[in-house]
C-alpha cells in the first residue's frame, strides 16, 4: 500500500477509536450525574422523562412540577468529547460540562433580569442582546454582569440566594415568557454537593420573587 493509503487508514482508525472512547466517556459522566440527581429531582416533581440528545447532552423533563413550578427540565450539557476538533474548539472557547435548570413558574415573575458570566460559552452574546433591548445594567460582583428590564430592588438578594461556595453562577434568568426561570452552574462544581441541596438552592431563589 502507498504511504497515502496507510496514512488514511491510520487517521480513520484514530477518528473512529476516539469517537468510541469519547462517546463512552460522556455516557459514563452522564450516567454518574443522573445517579447524583436521583435524590434531588423529587423536590421538583415525581415523574421524569429522560432522553439522551446525541452523546453530549441529557434532558430530563418534568411535566407536572411541584410549586412553585408547573413544569421543569434539567439539561446536562457535556463537552463534545467524541469529536476531537469540536472538543478542541470547545475547550478553547472555555466550554465545560454544564448543569441547566429551566422552570415554568406557577405565576409569572413581576421582573425580568439576566445575571450572567459573559465569558461562559452558554451566555456568549447575551450581554449585547440585553444592551440592545435597552435593559439597565445593575451592580454585580465580577465576573457577573446583571441587566434588568426595569429596576430590580432585590437583585442582590437573588444573587445571594443563588450563591454556592465553590460553584460560581453561570447564569440566572428571570423573564415573563415561559420558561420564566433558568439557572446554570458548571456541573463539575455542583457534584461536590448532594443534589437535594442544589434544588433547595433553586427553591431559595424562587422564594425571593
Amino acid at each position: 500500500m502507498s504511504p497515502q493509503v496507510i496514512l488514511f487508514i491510520l487517521v480513520a482508525l484514530f477518528v473512529v477509536g476516539w469517537f468510541a472512547l469519547g462517546t463512552q466517556w460522556n455516557v459514563r459522566k452522564g450516567d454518574a450525574a443522573l445517579r447524583w440527581l436521583q435524590q434531588g429531582l423529587p423536590q421538583v416533581g415525581e415523574k421524569t422523562t429522560l432522553r439522551w440528545l446525541g452523546s453530549s447532552a441529557v434532558e430530563l423533563k418534568i411535566e407536572q412540577g411541584k410549586p412553585p413550578f408547573r413544569a421543569a427540565e434539567v439539561v446536562l450539557a457535556l463537552e463534545p468529547r467524541d469529536v476531537p476538533p469540536l472538543w478542541l474548539l470547545a475547550r478553547l472557547r472555555g466550554r465545560h460540562d454544564l448543569f441547566i435548570f429551566r422552570g415554568t413558574l406557577s405565576s409569572r415573575p413581576s421582573l425580568e433580569m439576566e445575571a450572567l458570566n459573559p465569558h461562559s460559552w452558554s451566555t456568549r452574546g447575551l450581554d449585547r442582546k440585553c444592551e440592545a433591548r435597552g435593559w439597565s445594567a445593575l451592580p454585580a460582583p465580577a465576573p457577573l454582569v446583571v441587566y434588568a428590564r426595569n429596576h430590580v430592588q432585590n437583585a442582590s438578594e437573588l444573587l445571594s440566594a443563588a450563591a454556592l461556595s465553590g460553584c460560581p453562577l453561570v447564569r440566572l434568568s428571570l423573564r415573563r415568557d415561559a420558561p420564566e426561570f433558568e439557572v446554570q452552574w458548571q456541573l463539575s462544581h455542583l457534584l461536590a454537593y448532594p443534589s437535594p441541596e442544589i434544588f433547595q438552592t433553586i427553591r431559595r431563589i424562587t422564594d425571593c420573587l
